[in-house]
């Protein structure tokens, strides 16, 4: 699925995000801040931050780092500054290092920047990227070959992207038009869903597996739990590097092997995966190992593990099967094409772990009755191991005031996500939603000053109001003519 995206800084100025998300913008990536003029926060980042979320669109955040970015020791001081920035907030996209400033001479000294940087964001709980130039930037100016392991934001201003390798984000333009925002923007295109990922995989300040279901998830020694974490372990396996031959050699070990084949690593693999999982877990007696899908189907259906109804609403450790010849009309009984486990649950998503797909290890989503849901396996789990029960609503015990700030802070989701989860808690979502859209007009309408005293430096003030000293000159035209020289009871507005 193909998302279509923006991404922002203090240049388009204030947006009306409302706006933006009625224009059919389905992700941002908000610039945090920076080192490329001294350490800053970008003015805009909070107002961005809980515009969007307000507005219900999925966020990302970028970091510009200056010119001396060319030692690991600056790419971890850099990725400390940024992690300060971030502190408290939920992102549903990766958070980037942006590398357009650096020299390209510099070339082995930014690579090493970007993988310390990478690797502190990693440390620290984010799932993180790296922006850059199809060309000048993951060309030119980095060793492209060692920054595999981590997300691709490529830019690449035509009607193609040239760039060869998996990535994840396309900017193809930087004069776009979009409703709510003043002036060009840049457009992207996403082609993975980061929002899964980072959810279920506890990133970006979200809580660990099946983050966004209001029911509690099974006991940590459950077969599921143990199911769903062995298939979580193989995500990023692929053929491409020859990683994917581990799984291909457990499903080989273990005897006798379904109608006696060995699997080859030229095989697909969808049906191998699931069985090796089953393999790893000694759970082959409830998950039968087969390495075709249709003889799959067979034997769950010999275990009277079987639910042909494409509306059954799965639980984590279920086995899914798709048919790509589905039409969508009624259960469908064709001859199905591949599968894969169920990872999590929220309201009517489905997100599971799939061998194969696309030739390694990946997620899905889709939702329940949804096209192409040839049925499911639904092996017997032990005790403790059963479906999580529905949950049920809470007495509210909040003010609207409480909530609709819980919101600002990214705590209750974006979009339909926020609203099922606010009424599921027994809450007037549409109230919640009218305090939080007036709470950002307010911050946005409402000045902040400041009065200038004696020994304070501009670039001292904008760091105490996380901006920066040229958007104060900025607000301040005719004032302050020269950034070096600010006098002692001047009121000026900082944001």
């Amino acid at each position: 699925m193909t998302r279509k995206g923006i991404d922002v800084s203090h240049w388009q100025g204030t947006i009306d995000w409302n706006k933006v998300k009625k224009a059919g913008i389905e992700f941002a990536i908000i610039k945090a801040g920076g080192s490329d003029a001294g350490f800053y926060t970008d003015s805009k980042w909070e107002a961005n931050y809980k515009g969007a979320k307000a507005a219900g669109i999925p966020i990302g955040a970028y970091y510009f780092v200056g010119k001396d970015c060319v030692t690991a020791a600056a790419g971890k001081a850099d990725a400390e500054r940024f992690l300060q920035i971030l502190k408290g907030k939920q992102l549903e996209y990766p958070v980037y290092m942006d590398n357009e400033a650096q020299p390209a001479s510099a070339k082995a000294g930014i690579t090493e920047a970007t993988i310390a940087f990478c690797k502190t964001m990693e440390a620290a709980g984010y799932f993180v990227g790296i922006y850059g130039s199809a060309v000048s930037g993951f060309k030119e100016r980095m060793d492209d070959t060692k920054l595999t392991p981590y997300a691709h934001w490529v830019a690449q201003y035509a009607s193609k992207c040239s760039y060869k390798g998996d990535y994840g984000i396309w900017q193809y333009s930087s004069k776009g038009s979009v409703d709510g925002i003043s002036g060009n923007v840049d457009l992207d295109y996403a082609y993975v869903d980061y929002p899964s990922i980072i959810k279920n995989g506890g990133f970006n300040g979200y809580t660990k597996a099946a983050s966004e279901d209001s029911t509690p998830a099974p006991a940590a020694s459950s077969q599921r739990d143990k199911v769903v974490a062995q298939a979580r372990a193989w995500l990023g396996k692929k053929e491409s590097d020859g990683s994917h031959k581990e799984i291909i050699d457990v499903y080989n070990s273990h005897k006798p092997l379904a109608r006696g084949y060995a699997v080859t690593y030229t095989d697909a693999w969808c049906a191998t995966f699931v069985s090796a999982v089953a393999i790893k877990c000694d759970l082959t007696d409830i998950i039968p190992t087969e390495c075709g899908c249709g003889q799959m189907i067979q034997l769950f259906q010999k275990l009277g593990e079987w639910i042909e109804n494409d509306a059954y609403v799965p639980a984590p450790g279920d086995v899914i099967f798709y048919d790509w010849q589905d039409s969508g009309s009624g259960d469908n009984t064709g001859w199905p094409d591949h599968v894969g486990i169920v990872e999590a649950i929220s309201g009517i998503t489905i997100t599971d772990i799939e061998g194969n797909k696309s030739n390694a290890v990946g997620r899905r989503t889709l939702q329940v009755n949804g096209k192409y849901i040839r049925g499911y396996g639904v092996p017997k789990y032990s005790t403790g191991s059963a479906a999580p029960a529905t949950a049920t609503p809470t007495t509210p015990a909040k003010t609207v005031d409480e909530l609709a700030k819980e919101v600002l802070d990214g705590k209750w989701g974006n979009g339909t996500d926020r609203k099922e989860r606010l009424t599921a808690a027994g809450y007037d979502y549409s109230a919640v939603q009218a305090k939080v859209n007036a709470l950002v007009k307010k911050q946005d309408a409402d000045p902040v000053y400041y009065t200038v005293k004696s020994g304070d430096t501009l670039s001292g003030i904008a760091a105490r109001y996380g901006t920066s000293v040229s958007a104060i000159q900025k607000l301040n035209p005719t004032l302050i003519k020269n950034v070096n020289l600010i006098l002692t009871g001047w009121k000026i507005r900082v944001k």
